[in-house]
């Protein structure tokens, strides 16, 4: 889950918004971790687009626009919002492609051994003890989230896997990432 900020709260993206489903203006529902109870529960959310090369370039970033909820669907085929001021198909379509940003306390519960992007890039890595990079980003990858390692010693960014073969403890309240395989940024 990528992050972003309203005034002193932490937005985090949680889902994207598909397309329209049915007559009712309701929205299908790409999830990020592949739940949907917390998000089926929200009563507002945050939207943001995402940013364009043009607004990424000139550093320029949009306000997110903030919605109600007004009504919401599940099945077996995943989940839908529907939110006031877009009752059509026509005019809810505007807001496809959008991601959903929820404070961090009303974002999908973590399971052990879970972290949210957002507490990872920053992150001291440490290998045998001293830094040897930075976490630069997390990238989706096919098995396994990337993590793209900045070294300490001005080499290119690395990307390595996040699997316990390659990454040991992660210490979020320390600020450090063990690297157990520090080839990996040769």
């Amino acid at each position: 889950m990528d992050s972003s900020s309203r005034g002193d709260r932490l937005l985090l993206a949680t889902a994207r918004i598909g397309a329209p489903k049915g007559l009712g203006g309701f929205l299908r529902i790409h999830s990020y971790s592949g739940e949907f109870e917390h998000i089926l529960g929200l009563e507002e959310v945050f939207l943001s687009a995402p940013d364009s090369e043009t607004d990424r370039a000139n550093g320029a970033q949009r306000a997110p626009l903030r919605l109600k909820v007004r009504a919401r669907d599940a099945g077996d085929w995943g989940a839908s919002l529907a939110f006031e001021g877009y009752d059509s198909p026509e005019a809810a379509r505007k807001l496809t492609g959008m991601e959903i940003l929820v404070p961090k306390e009303l974002a999908s519960p973590l399971k052990s051994d879970e972290y949210y992007i957002h507490d990872l890039v920053g992150l001291k890595v440490v290998s045998s003890g001293r830094q040897v990079a930075t976490v630069a980003g997390v990238l989706d990858g096919g098995a396994d989230p990337l993590l793209e390692l900045r070294p300490v010693s001005g080499a290119p960014s690395a990307l390595v896997p996040f699997r316990k073969i390659f990454v040991g403890e992660v210490d979020l309240e320390a600020g450090t990432l063990e690297l157990l395989a520090e080839w990996l940024l040769e």
